[in-house]
């Protein structure tokens, strides 16, 4: 799949791996195109400004404005956990089955990611710099109704998002960690926690001069 762009809207959605990207990008399938197959879906705003970006304003004479969603940085490793512990990836890398929760936080604290543990951080995915994030627009996971009201503003219909890529009920996950495994993942995550908790306590944090360019082009 391709990066995500509202060519009308001149609007990029970044796609943050396990934030329901799945379901965003089926909602605004009637307004999008694809950039091309050499623009993959889940690019940061880093690699996107450097490889994709100056075409894109080729294009469009301007730069397009950049959209992300982020989530609770641990619940979104039990997400990660829970999803690799699917039976279809059982005997592969990336299985977490037969692995704790604790050894699986472990494994990435570690450093040495293997890839079951192979998980990126949401700080560095939008660009935030322990102020604000490069990405104009941000929106919390747990509060998803801001951006479904931000896209009906800009496309001028009312949108709901459906659901997507859920992992099966079926599949069963124990999260028990221990208070040092826990401590030691706030520590060495206290930038990505920090992100996440601007977002969430905003639920649609803009980067400085990005509310009147949305202004604009809502209206």
């Amino acid at each position: 799949m391709e990066m995500l762009i509202l060519p009308v809207h001149q609007t990029v959605v970044l796609e943050t791996p396990k934030t329901g990207s799945l379901a965003l990008r089926a909602m605004l399938a009637p307004y999008t195109v694809p950039q091309s197959d050499k623009a993959p879906r889940h690019i940061g705003h880093d690699a996107f400004r450097r490889n994709f970006a100056p075409d894109l304003v080729m294009g469009f004479g301007r730069l397009p404005q950049t959209v992300a969603v982020v989530r609770a940085p641990l619940e979104r490793m039990q997400s990660w956990y829970r999803y690799r512990r699917r039976p279809q990836l059982k005997g592969l890398p990336a299985s977490t089955l037969g692995v704790s929760f604790e050894g699986f936080m472990l494994a990435y604290l570690e450093g040495g990611r293997p890839e079951m543990a192979n998980v990126g951080r949401q700080d560095r995915f939008v660009g935030w710099d322990g102020v604000h994030a490069r990405v104009d627009h941000l929106f919390d996971y747990a509060q998803l109704s801001l951006l479904e009201q931000f896209f009906s503003a800009l496309t001028g219909d009312a949108l709901t998002l459906p659901e997507r890529n859920k992992t099966p009920k079926r599949v069963r996950a124990d999260y028990t960690i221990s208070a040092e495994v826990l401590e030691r993942f706030t520590t060495d995550n206290s930038a990505e926690l920090a992100m996440y908790g601007a977002v969430a306590a905003a639920g649609h944090l803009m980067r400085p001069g990005s509310g009147a360019k949305f202004s604009s082009w809502a209206h």
